[in-house]
């Protein structure tokens, strides 16, 4: 494509509106919810969906959803 990393990036968060790095976040957050709306556990879900901890899961999805997987879980029961 002749670009470099940086530009790519750019040409990425000008196209959907954020970086890979968040878009994937997003994803993987979409997915937790998807598994958590099935009643899987949210300590493995994070494994499932990429992400390092469930740590990682709660503050990520906090962040993006308002609340807590465990919140969500019992919301959607």
């Amino acid at each position: 494509m002749g670009l470099d990393k940086f530009q790519l990036i750019r040409a990425f968060r000008d196209q959907l509106g954020v970086t890979p790095y968040a878009y994937v976040t997003q994803l993987r957050i979409g997915r937790a919810r998807a598994l958590l709306t099935r009643g899987v556990p949210p300590s493995e879900i994070a494994a499932r969906v990429g992400l390092y901890d469930q740590s990682q899961l709660n503050r990520h999805f906090k962040r993006i959803v308002g609340i807590t997987p465990g919140q969500f879980a019992r919301a959607v029961v």
